[in-house]
């Protein structure tokens, strides 16, 4: 496998991960849904079930606007619409993380409009720092957990959770040494290729998302010092996958050097320190948080500065996606933390799956003509 045979595989699959599904469908694989990245995937992947993550793609949202409202957020109308029209009918289940209110709502609405399919709710808690919470996390995990293995037919095996955690670990360690060699070849491995790479992790079983990492990354020289001409922009928002943002921060001499998105580091960071469910549920709750979820009021604030500083990160933008009320709820007090440390910042606003105007490209160029 050479270098672009990777960068095909990823771009097909993080582009239409349907056919992803499709062909799990067609081995006779079961495959999951899910629409946040807080539903314990080990879980799933250790009872022989491929959990794939659902980013709506819809370009046009007509029959979802008859169960959700106009502003509620994009994500969440594109996927509904998608469910209608039968895109994801081969699923055999779709599971949910109780995060922000819209997300909630669209269980309760899909559910209601599904009731013959496979769905599940795992509510974990918003605190997420202390004993209470973990115990609470807990009990909500195990619960779940017992209604796959209904599902299944049969319990969970220490063995298979064990090895379902070293290939996830595995995954995250790769991923990680992906975003850092992208600081030394920001050309070789351009800035879409951090987004596109962590979303056909989600979307292709681990094992086989490993050996595609592994290969590519195995052809590049770990000891190359890290590029020094390029301004570094850091993402931070929910979800994302436009990659337009990381191309024109290409385009104009800069790179999207690391993120804090759910479809980026916030997915892959912090290792399961043990293969058991008290370690999956441990390690939900002790990576790096979303808007949805707080340890305490500033506990957002802190990790974005330490990454900030961290991958010496020249400027941030805070790609939201419209209406999201948890990170426009956040957007005062972390641009206020991150300007403060003289890090200048730009907000976008961006609807799922749209194409954006002729706006995004000059915000990005004069962003990265400002930080330079």
């Amino acid at each position: 496998m050479d270098r672009a045979d990777y960068i095909k595989f990823v771009e097909s699959v993080s582009r239409n991960p349907v056919e992803q599904i499709n062909s799990y469908k067609r081995q006779e694989r079961p495959v999951f849904g899910y629409t946040c990245s807080y539903v314990p995937e080990e879980l799933i992947d250790a009872m022989g079930i491929i959990p794939v993550r659902m980013l709506g793609r819809a370009q046009t949202i007509q029959s979802a606007e008859r169960h959700f409202q106009s502003y509620c957020c994009s994500q969440v109308r594109s996927l509904m619409e998608e469910f209608i029209d039968g895109v994801y009918s081969s699923l055999d289940g779709l599971l949910f993380a109780h995060t922000c209110d819209t997300m909630q709502q669209f269980h309760d609405i899909y559910k209601k409009n599904f009731p013959k399919a496979f769905v599940k709710n795992i509510n974990f808690p918003s605190r997420l720092d202390g004993e209470i919470p973990y115990n609470y996390a807990l009990a909500e995990t195990k619960r779940f957990l017992k209604s796959v293995e209904e599902f299944t037919g049969r319990p969970l095996s220490s063995d298979s959770l064990k090895e379902s955690v070293t290939a996830y670990n595995k995954n995250r360690t790769l991923l990680e040494k992906l975003y850092g060699l992208h600081l030394k070849y920001p050309v070789d491995i351009p800035s879409r290729l951090l987004l596109q790479s962590v979303i056909m992790s989600q979307c292709v079983d681990k094992r086989e998302a490993n050996k595609w990492l592994e290969q590519f990354l195995s052809s590049f020289d770990e000891k190359a010092p890290e590029d020094s001409k390029r301004k570094r922009i850091m993402l931070v928002g929910s979800v994302n996958i436009n990659e337009e943002v990381y191309d024109l921060a290409d385009e104009f001499g800069a790179m999207i050097a690391d993120d804090d998105l759910c479809t980026g580091r916030r997915y892959f960071s912090t290792q399961v320190s043990e293969p058991t469910v008290e370690g999956v549920t441990r390690r939900y709750l002790s990576r790096p948080h979303c808007a949805a979820k707080h340890r305490d009021v500033h506990s957002r604030e802190r990790w974005l500065l330490e990454l900030i500083e961290k991958r010496s990160i020249d400027g941030v933008i805070f790609l939201y996606l419209k209406f999201c009320d948890p990170h426009c709820f956040d957007y005062p007090d972390l641009r206020k933390a991150i300007e403060g440390k003289k890090v200048p910042t730009q907000l976008i606003e961006m609807e799922q799956s749209v194409a954006q105007s002729g706006q995004l490209r000059t915000k990005l160029q004069a962003f990265v003509e400002m930080i330079s």
